[in-house]
């Protein structure tokens, strides 16, 4: 996968899953404290859109970065999890998105959540281009 789709891809599916999830808190306080009104600033759409570029960009970095063992993807995975955290928990306070820390809580909830989707969407797209680049070059060896 080239670096522009990783890069787009990721965005979308992280800006995705945050209004996903952003929806679903919202549903939740409508059925549980009866309010029906979101009110956003005008800066939080591209706020999320930001949050899930900087997040993109972190995982860009990680899967360019050399060859390793086993063990070193492990480390460089969590170090990941930290850093996406750190960058959607800093976006969360300049932008916003919570103001107490059960609201944080919640946030942290759904990033856990968009971040399990998130890499299991990217390894799946990562397994169809290599099965793609697999069958091509199966195409053009020849028969002998």
């Amino acid at each position: 996968m080239n670096k522009t789709k990783l890069i787009f891809s990721q965005t979308l599916m992280i800006s995705t899953g945050i209004l996903f999830g952003i929806g679903v808190q919202a549903m939740l306080s409508f059925l549980l404290g009866g309010d029906d009104v979101i009110i956003w600033e005008w800066y939080i759409p591209f706020s999320i859109i930001l949050a899930g570029f900087l997040c993109s960009l972190a995982t860009l970095f990680m899967l360019y970065i050399g060859e390793e063992s086993r063990e070193k993807v492990c480390i460089k995975t969590a170090f990941h999890f930290l850093a996406t955290l750190a960058i959607v928990s800093f976006c969360g306070y300049i932008f916003g998105w919570y103001s107490s820390l059960s609201a944080y809580i919640c946030v942290v909830i759904m990033y856990v959540l968009i971040y399990a989707f998130v890499w299991i969407s990217t390894i799946w797209m990562l397994k169809s281009d290599e099965k793609k680049i697999n069958e091509a070059i199966d195409e053009i060896r020849d028969e002998e």
